[in-house]
Formats: structure tokens, sequence, C-alpha cells
């Protein structure tokens, strides 16, 4: 199994390439490497405390992050802005 940090590089190549497909899995991979090596006991939670209207919900737990990517293509687009910088 890969590190999480090449897992993390993955996930920043596909979501540079917009490949949503690939992007979910290299994320879930990510999540499931960090697990392996012993962190990620949190639960964090993504937060966007924007007034935009939307159609993905607000506060998005880390481990539903791949299916909510794959389902809402808003939410993809503004994690591929954030991937980018």
């Amino acid at each position: 199994m890969a590190s999480s940090q090449e897992e993390w590089q993955r996930y920043q190549e596909a979501m540079r390439q917009g490949d949503k497909a690939a992007a979910a899995a290299a994320f879930q991979r990510y999540l499931d490497a960090k697990k392996a090596e012993g962190k990620g006991h949190s639960r964090p939670t993504l937060v966007n405390l924007s007034t935009k209207a939307k159609d993905y919900p607000n506060a998005v737990p880390l481990e539903d992050i791949p299916k909510v990517m794959l389902e809402k293509p808003q939410f993809f687009d503004l994690l591929r802005r954030l991937a980018g910088k």
C-alpha cells in the first residue's frame, strides 16, 4: 500500500486533470492509507461558510467526500479549485 502522502499527490493530480471518478477513488485510497498508518482517528468535517446557493451540503464529513464529489458537480469544482492552489 502506498503512503498517505503518495495517495494525496495522486488525488491532487486527478483533480488537476478533472477526472471525478479517479479523484474520488484517490481520495478514498488516501483516507484508507491514513488509517493504515495509524493516523486519521479524528472525524473532521469539511465546512463551507459561503452564503451563496449551492447544490451540496455546507458540512461534509471527510469519509463522505468521495461520494459527494461524484454526485455534486459544483462540489467537485470547488475542490478542484482548492487543489489547484
